[in-house]
């Protein structure tokens, strides 16, 4: 397997998204975004604490993304609409862990998601030779959970009580795809 450098990352073009490696321009299109408590709360978060996004919280966001090997930037309408992500990459066992968040609440429930998931898994098995990718989502994030179901991966099971939101215990489905069933879709 042969992971590309943050430098060197791939740019993939799908019909409404481009997913790509972080410009300038993000820091301004995610400081825009601000925080948004609805994702807060799909990411595990609490989300009556989303006091407002600051340039030094963004500017760290930015560093991470400009380090990270395999985290794409989504960008829609010529703005950056969101994150997608593979990590916890095991190279041994060509596996790796899924994530995607689209913090722009303007463009959630609109496919861009869903586009920009299918792009990484073809990145993914045709392109850098994994087996495996997985994810977890919280049990109550519903639009998730369809649009990962949508794009081929099947529940492996939950992992209970492991988020406690808004005080209540939440689990998580553990979800995965296999290259075989990546390639008969």
């Amino acid at each position: 397997m042969n992971i590309p450098e943050p430098q060197d990352l791939p740019t993939l073009c799908g019909a409404r998204v481009k997913l790509r490696g972080p410009v300038e321009q993000d820091k301004e299109d995610r400081l825009a975004a601000g925080r948004d408590p609805e994702f807060r709360r799909m990411v595990g978060g609490d989300p009556s604490d989303c006091p407002p996004l600051t340039m030094p919280e963004v500017e760290q966001w930015y560093q991470q993304l400009c380090r990270a090997p395999l985290h794409w930037v989504i960008e829609a309408e010529d703005r950056c609409i969101g994150v997608a992500r593979l990590l916890a990459i095991d190279r041994a066992n060509r596996r790796a862990r899924f994530a995607i968040g689209i913090f722009s609440p303007e463009y959630r429930g609109r496919g861009y998601g869903a586009e920009a998931t299918r792009m990484v898994l073809r990145c993914a098995f045709e392109e850098l030779g994994f087996h495996r990718i997985e994810l977890r989502a919280l049990d109550f994030n519903h639009r998730a959970i369809a649009c990962y179901r949508s794009c081929g991966f099947v529940e492996e099971g939950r992992e209970r009580d492991s988020a406690l939101i808004d005080g209540q215990w939440r689990s998580d489905v553990l979800m995965s795809i296999l290259e075989q069933e990546y390639r008969k879709q």
